[in-house]
């Protein structure tokens, strides 16, 4: 672990202020109700100190983003830990997809609000770096994953398929289909009353298409997710009172 200087010290917490006073007008009325001056006030910075942090309050919001996607990793990582066979641990990930839209939903809205082109236009390049830098970790985590998987031979790859359409296919299943549950008033009338379900099967379904071993047994998997949901709910508890997780450009 990399040791701080004094002056990293300083800059991180000036920013997890500015972030923490952020939040709540993100929540409020999205990236419009963000002000710089109604920060600068709630936490008694001067203006240009937190311009001095955040050129814009875009900016802002992609720090936001950048933190939530680090809590997302040390969910994976946690996530992983918590299984034995590669099918365990993929499913563990899914898992930890679910806890962190439940327990850390400002989070996962945030995420939502920087992929919007015009706030993403007008973030600055180091910020941009550093989001997507954690988005890679992540899917660093699944792909490891499914390699170990190929390598103990729980999985062997159809021709042609390649790990980065597994790691796409259950990103899609997973992320999609929570965005359509916090954002579509819709899904009960067709017949989906838990999504969390929904998502679980599909992503169950779509391993089983591979031929992932082993495959899906109700009974086991619904064990071993009451198993793990309470570690990872706690694991996303302890992340949300983290404030130090590494989102500045500065050095």
């Amino acid at each position: 672990m990399d040791i701080l200087t004094p002056k990293q010290i300083e800059i991180r917490q000036r920013e997890s202020r500015i972030l923490a006073a952020a939040l709540p007008m993100i929540r409020r009325g999205g990236v419009s109700a963000v002000s710089m001056d109604a920060i600068a006030k709630k936490i008694r910075y001067t203006r240009g100190t937190v311009y001095n942090h955040f050129p814009n309050k875009e900016d802002i919001v992609l720090s936001l983003a950048a933190r939530a996607s680090a809590r997302r990793v040390e969910l994976f990582k946690y996530g992983v830990t918590l299984g034995k066979a590669s099918r365990e641990k993929i499913a563990a990930i899914g898992i930890a997809c679910e806890v962190y839209v439940h327990e850390l939903p400002d989070d996962f809205s945030v995420e939502q609000v920087i992929r919007h082109d015009s706030v993403w236009q007008k973030t600055s390049a180091g910020r941009r770096e550093v989001l997507m830098q954690c988005e890679n970790e992540c899917i660093g985590v699944v792909g490891s994953v499914i390699e170990t998987a190929i390598e103990q031979g729980d999985l062997q790859l159809p021709r042609g398929k390649q790990v980065a359409q597994i790691v796409m296919g259950l990103w899609s299943l997973t992320y999609g289909g929570h965005v359509l549950a916090a954002t579509s008033p819709s899904l009960s009338e067709i017949g989906i009353h838990d999504p969390d379900q929904a998502i679980r099967r599909n992503c169950n379904a779509m391993l089983d298409g591979i031929g992932w071993q082993p495959l899906f047994d109700s009974s086991r998997y619904n064990r071993y997710v009451k198993r793990i949901l309470p570690l990872m709910r706690q694991k996303a508890d302890e992340l949300k009172r983290q404030t130090g997780l590494a989102t500045s450009t500065e050095t």
